[in-house]
């Protein structure tokens, strides 16, 4: 075969893979995480050289500030229209609308009372004083950054997951660019200004997308389904709060682990696990989104779930394990960039949560089981093991280990859970794939019989041949 006929069976390849809606969202949400880790380490880097040492640390911790609040206020809405705007139908719009509302609305209340509590608690001068006209504009710019976070898992429930690079991928150019333009200017806080006017420039254009032309398309596309239409109310509920105290204890986990190992070990300590918690929290960033586009078309059409889920876990065998690999082996030039003592004192931590990413696939096929059953609180358990794990045992292996416990307690964490979930995986991905169309027996819309006759792994197999291929070959 010669080079140019090579080239044309490699691109027809790829054109076959873009053109499955599964694939397609996948690759997209991996290229956003891509696009976010970029611009958000180019920008903190160009914040830290232009803006004196006090200013970036004032905005560093308010836009982390603003970001927590929108997490415990958005009552983890985004994962809910990721698993039921998929087949919505004529109720779209208005589980878009009340997401949007919810969210919003919480986050007035949220950021206002944190805005207050700062205004009247520090005296002026303190690093969390913040003025009347300060807290004005954190509370529409934290309203603005929740609704913002849905519009991606708008678009991720809607198919079109290739905006939300293009949403991401502006905002971060908008960003770093104002970043520059404040720097030579005298706007106080141009850090967190910069951070968050581009967000609610933004809100407009993609707000205006995503109801005049992707939300009238979904509806028509899915109004006929037999499933078509949202949740009731208390199925909405039930999900959401399962979803919301998973997320709390992650997030409890993730926010007191650089306190705990201060008080545990040292505050040195806290420096060297910042460069190898963000690596790691990359690499899971990349399975959760390939994960989201399995959910959507999951709800699409349940019947064939886990087929999608076998080839779903092909893909991030081939993807972020290689790349959790390579990290692992390339953690002390990696490192290097930091300086000599993150190498010496953090390349044991970063191999040891890059060993986790295998465990760690498990467990994440696991939880995407979960959402799709609707079985939300059984994953607020998993997290809570977790973060009892990884908290408990950093007190008790410190002393010997230093910071290394941290990636002890993680991999022994993903481990255990990986050990107990396995037969419940195993079984899922073994289902023989069901003979009549997707839908429960209704008819299957052109993208999900294109989904399942484009691909060998993914085409529906009966008689004799679905007892020997129970876990069909991906091509790549």
């Amino acid at each position: 075969m010669s080079v140019g006929e090579m080239v044309a069976v490699r691109v027809r390849s790829v054109r076959r893979e873009m053109g499955n809606p599964l694939y397609r969202n996948a690759y997209a949400l991996m290229l956003n995480t891509v696009v976010n880790s970029g611009f958000g380490l180019l920008y903190w880097v160009f914040a830290a050289r232009v803006f004196s040492t006090e200013d970036a640390g004032r905005g560093n911790v308010m836009v982390n500030l603003m970001m927590l609040i929108s997490v415990l206020t958005s009552l983890n809405f985004g994962q809910a229209l990721i698993r039921f705007l998929p087949t919505a139908g004529r109720d779209s719009r208005s589980l878009v609308r009340l997401a949007y509302g919810v969210s919003a609305g919480m986050a007035v209340v949220g950021s206002a009372a944190v805005m207050t509590y700062c205004h009247f608690a520090y005296a002026p001068g303190d690093p969390l004083h913040v003025s009347p006209g300060f807290a004005a504009w954190f509370v529409v710019s934290t309203a603005a950054w929740s609704i913002f976070n849905l519009q991606d898992q708008v678009l991720t429930g809607l198919r079109s997951a290739m905006w939300v690079v293009l949403e991401n991928g502006v905002y971060g150019v908008v960003k770093l660019g104002l970043l520059v333009v404040v720097a030579f200017t005298s706007v106080s806080d141009g850090v967190f200004t910069s951070w968050s006017a581009p967000v609610i420039a933004l809100l407009v254009p993609f707000t205006l997308l995503i109801s005049r032309r992707l939300l009238p398309r979904h509806t028509a596309e899915t109004v006929d389904r037999d499933d078509a239409g949202a949740p009731d109310r208390a199925t909405l509920a039930r999900y959401m709060g399962g979803d919301y105290l998973g997320q709390v204890f992650n997030q409890a986990m993730s926010s007191f682990l650089p306190v705990l190992v201060v008080m545990t070990i040292s505050q040195a300590a806290s420096a060297y696990l910042l460069p190898a918690q963000t690596v790691f929290l990359a690499m899971s960033m990349l399975s959760m989104a390939i994960t989201s586009a399995l959910v959507v078309e999951g709800s699409r059409n349940p019947e064939h779930a886990h087929v999608f889920a076998r080839a779903v876990l092909r893909r991030i065998c081939l993807l972020v394990w290689p790349a959790s690999l390579v990290i692992a082996l390339a953690a002390p030039l990696l490192l290097w960039f930091y300086g000599p003592q993150y190498v010496e004192n953090s390349t044991t931590l970063l191999q040891l949560l890059m060993a986790s990413m295998f465990p760690r696939v498990i467990v994440t096929m696991w939880m995407t089981k979960s959402r799709l059953a609707n079985r939300t609180f059984p994953l607020a358990a998993q997290q809570l093991v977790h973060c009892a794990i990884v908290l408990g045992g950093i007190p008790l292996l410190a002393p010997t280990l230093g910071v290394d416990a941290v990636g002890w307690t993680w991999l022994a964490g993903e481990l255990v859970l990986a050990v107990v979930f396995a037969p419940s995986v195993v079984r899922w991905l073994r289902r023989p794939v069901p003979p009549h169309p997707p839908g429960d027996g209704g008819p299957a819309s052109p993208d999900d019989k294109d989904l399942l006759d484009r691909d060998d792994d993914t085409r529906p197999i009966s008689g004799p041949e679905a007892r020997t291929h129970e876990f069909p070959r991906v091509r790549d």
